[in-house]
């Protein structure tokens, strides 16, 4: 649902018909305005007046009635929204017709549509066998009041929860280290690893290693099949596999 107001383009300066003693206009937006002072809905009409058969038996038949005009003149303010094939419109009111069909996704003739004060779709329908009678009664349909629907019982609300007590983890246990101590060489002949401690390395490289709750930079001089030739703080060494 949309509302006429938004579309600018159709405050035109558009002509007021009469037919039975009905005011029908053609400028959309003047017709929401004033139905919504007189608390009216809007009617409408999508028609070919000039070529499509059913619109002009439902004209002759419905609009052109004193009985439809009667009806309409407390109930409704009509809009004819016109695409004739030989009558001519100005292109203001042309584009107009236009986006109305575009909004309402138009695709057939004659198309009713119905709208509250505010602008709101309610209705929609086309040609009605039956004269105005038929008609009418059809068009009364979706505007009647409907019965209230009885809202069901608000939840009981739920009881407050307790707060939320963060708990902080307790602080990792630190992992002691003894001497330093070689704990395992891995790798290919010219790509070996070592595992001194906490540290891994490889031959040239230096690393400050946990020893005895204390940090000491080892430097890999070679690796060995089961052992492996450090500097430790500068001084040397050998660790082999097993020994501490």
């Amino acid at each position: 649902m949309r509302r006429i107001g938004l579309f600018v383009i159709l405050m035109c300066a558009g002509h007021v018909a009469w037919s039975a003693n009905l005011e029908w206009f053609t400028d959309a937006q003047a017709a929401q305005e004033k139905a919504k002072r007189e608390h009216k809905l809007v009617l409408l009409d999508f028609t070919g007046s000039d070529w499509c058969g059913w619109c002009m038996r439902l004209k002759a038949e419905v609009f052109d009635t004193s009985e439809f005009a009667e009806f309409a003149q407390s109930r409704l303010i009509a809009v004819e929204v016109d695409f004739p094939h030989h009558k001519s419109l100005s292109t203001v009111q042309h584009e107009a017709n236009a986006r109305l069909a575009h909004v309402y996704h138009i695709a057939g003739y004659p198309t009713i549509i119905l709208l509250n004060g505010d602008g709101q779709q309610v209705g929609r329908m086309g040609y009605v066998h039956g004269g105005p009678a038929a008609f009418i009664a059809r068009l009364e349909r979706p505007t009647k009041t409907r019965e209230p629907v009885q809202q069901p019982a608000a939840p009981e609300p739920e009881p407050p929860r307790k707060p939320f007590v963060w708990t902080p983890p307790p602080p990792p246990v630190p992992i002691h280290y003894g001497p330093l101590a070689l704990k395992g060489i891995s790798g290919p002949k010219d790509r070996r690893m070592v595992l001194i401690n906490n540290a891994s390395m490889m031959t040239g490289e230096t690393a400050k290693v946990r020893a005895e709750d204390k940090e000491v930079v080892v430097v890999c001089k070679e690796i060995r099949a089961d052992s492996v030739l450090i500097t430790c703080n500068g001084k040397p060494m050998e660790l082999r596999l097993g020994n501490r």
